[in-house]
């Protein structure tokens, strides 16, 4: 059963489309995702990124320095013989930074894809690009708006949750590319529900100003 915030549930949906609205209906974005070798110092095993059209920017398999751990494997289906021949980090780096540096980008679960990309490099001392992240899985969970009491906030959901709550399609789950799309389907439909939400002409009588 999901337990709502009380009252205050509505008024969070409400910022929450503004916010979006705000940050990401007027200006460029780029929506990235990686898969990892598992949640011990993760290192990149697949990054992607897509440009607000859906565009591949980047998309590529990476061989870590480290073996991948056999619980990452079962989620991805990535083994370290698939990435055997893949390029090291250093070598797709001015790519990755490229698609990325300077930019807004849109993350599902930024706080753990920031953890990998800083982990990354520094494997090899290579600067963190700089880039103003977006947590997608963050916003999307005051929308969803199930209460963790024990953390006095609301609970993260996966990505399939937000692809079924917008009705979108989730295209190749833990696939790095597959999950850009996924992300860049549930932001399109979250601004369609946000230009809905604050334009007086189309108001949603849900979600009134």
């Amino acid at each position: 059963m999901i337990h709502r915030h009380g009252g205050n549930h509505r008024g969070d949906v409400k910022q929450a489309y503004r916010e979006i609205w705000e940050f990401l209906a007027k200006d460029e974005f780029v929506v990235l995702d990686t898969e990892t070798t598992g949640l011990d110092s993760p290192e990149m095993v697949s990054v992607a990124v897509i440009d607000r059209r859906g565009n591949t920017m980047l998309n590529e398999r990476v061989r870590p320095s480290k073996p991948i751990e056999p619980g990452a494997s079962e989620i991805t289906g990535i083994r370290d013989a698939d990435v055997a021949d893949a390029p090291r980090f250093p070598e797709i780096y001015a790519a990755f930074r490229a698609s990325v540096e300077g930019k807004r980008v849109v993350i599902y679960n930024s706080s753990y894809d920031m953890k990998v990309i800083r982990n990354t490099c520094a494997q090899y001392d290579l600067a963190t690009p700089q880039f103003e992240p977006w947590c997608a899985m963050m916003w999307f969970a005051r929308i969803f708006g199930e209460w963790d009491n024990r953390r006095a906030s609301y609970r993260w959901q996966r990505l399939s949750a937000a692809a079924q709550f917008y009705g979108v399609t989730q295209v190749d789950a833990h696939d790095a590319l597959g999950d850009t799309l996924t992300t860049l389907a549930v932001v399109d439909a979250a601004l369609e529900q946000a230009r809905r939400t604050i334009a007086p002409a189309a108001m949603d009588p849900l979600f009134p100003l």
